[in-house]
């Protein structure tokens, strides 16, 4: 099958450390064609990696390209309703950067576009795709510890003013209500709701330790899922001196234990089993499947409406002015 010509607008931090490596292990797959980037420095160094394909300051420009079939929208997530309408007007593919939009209007406006164009849509949501996140679920479905009834995801870190995600302005002074915790949390909702279904009911606790990063950097979720796992949520991002991302999952016949997305431990009575997952290909497999979709007519496993849902709960969870949010869905 021929390549996708792809165009690529917005050649940030996503695009070129995470996109850019995964589609140069896709040459068969893919063929970056044209760039586009609203300052002109970063367009042409992005465009000379490539080996000097076409760049524009003005993503209409490069829609206007016929030799452009989809494109990869990376870009801050208030842009993202006016570039992907105007995009999937021009007859393009797309994929575009989570979250789906920086408010719920927003995403709902996005998911009114699912209905009204046919091409192909996903969200660039890599831990739909991530090794260690399928391999808990097959490990589940497998009865590995029996019936799970309990969750508990703990990530702390820390970001402060030098860090190079809090240095690009848009990330802290744009209406994204909860800012690193929400741009961040709707990956860990994906994660979840992927793992053990729908995330039904829950209570959120949230609040500001370092104003210098956005109004919200610290949250505690307490949640239910439709089948019955209850779990506890800590995404805390002002934490001096520690770096954790670890997972507990608690079931009837035994408890398996994930550190940094990488190490497998699965507890039963007298006996531990580890297993080391490969490194993340994420990134990858999730541009292969929006190959898929477009050259086979495959259904994406991160379409607008699974990301609209991640991107409910985790709004539902940070929003309000109280510390304390109660918080639920209708499954």
């Amino acid at each position: 099958m021929k390549p996708v010509k792809l165009g690529v607008i917005g050649c940030g931090i996503a695009v070129r450390e995470y996109h850019l490596p995964a589609l140069l292990k896709l040459k068969d797959k893919f063929e970056i064609t044209a760039v586009c980037n609203d300052t002109e420095p970063r367009a042409k160094e992005f465009s000379e990696l490539l080996g000097g394909v076409p760049y524009f300051l003005d993503y209409r420009q490069l829609l206007q390209r016929p030799e452009v079939e989809a494109v990869d929208i990376a870009l801050p997530s208030f842009l993202n309703y006016d570039v992907t309408s105007a995009a999937l007007a021009a007859g393009k593919h797309i994929i575009i950067e989570k979250p789906i939009a920086s408010n719920l209007e927003d995403a709902k406006l996005m998911l009114a576009l699912d209905s009204r164009y046919p091409q192909v849509k996903m969200v660039a949501e890599n831990f739909r795709y991530h090794p260690v996140f399928l391999r808990l679920k097959a490990l589940i479905a497998e009865g590995q510890i029996g019936e799970p009834y309990a969750v508990f995801w703990n990530v702390f870190r820390e970001l402060d003013a030098n860090n190079r995600y809090v240095q690009t302005g848009w990330r802290i002074q744009h209406p994204l209500p909860g800012g690193f915790i929400t741009d961040g949390g709707v990956h860990n909702i994906a994660a979840l709701r992927l793992m053990f279904g729908e995330i039904v009911r829950g209570q959120a606790f949230t609040r500001c330790v370092n104003p210098e990063i956005g109004d919200i950097d610290s949250l505690s979720f307490q949640f239910e899922t439709i089948s019955g796992v209850q779990g506890v949520l800590n995404i805390f991002v002002s934490v001096k001196g520690l770096f954790k991302n670890n997972i507990v999952i608690v079931g009837h016949d035994g408890t398996i234990q994930v550190e940094n997305n990488k190490k497998i431990h699965i507890h039963r009575p007298g006996n531990t089993v580890e297993e080391t997952i490969a490194a993340d290909s994420s990134y990858r497999a999730e541009f292969e499947d929006f190959f898929q979709a477009i050259r086979m007519g495959q259904p994406v496993a991160s379409p607008f409406s699974e990301a609209f849902r991640d991107m409910q709960v985790i709004l539902s969870a940070v929003s309000g002015n109280s510390k304390t949010q109660v918080i639920g869905w209708e499954g």
